[in-house]
């Protein structure tokens, strides 16, 4: 059993919704706002999919094709080493 003492904020399956409800509360007014849309877009099963796809390929060592991922960028501009 946690106690308050050990237990993480935010628990581990809530992570990726507070960072993105960090993130849009720049933006808008509230932090309630901003959390319900992190959580629509959490529970997106196409959301889901996307980042799912992107880790694999990531994984795996192929780009992820998307032109915002630094490291895909990075990489995809590199001279060619030898």
């Amino acid at each position: 059993m946690t106690t308050p003492e050990t237990a993480t904020y935010p628990p581990a399956d809530d992570r990726l919704k507070h960072l993105l409800a960090q993130e849009i509360n720049l933006s808008v007014d509230t932090w309630k706002l901003a959390f319900w849309i992190a959580d629509g877009i959490v529970k997106s099963p196409e959301i889901r999919a996307e980042l799912e796809r992107i880790a694999d390929a990531h994984h795996t060592g192929q780009p992820c094709g998307d032109r915002h991922c630094a490291h895909c960028f990075e990489a995809q501009t590199a001279p060619a080493a030898g």
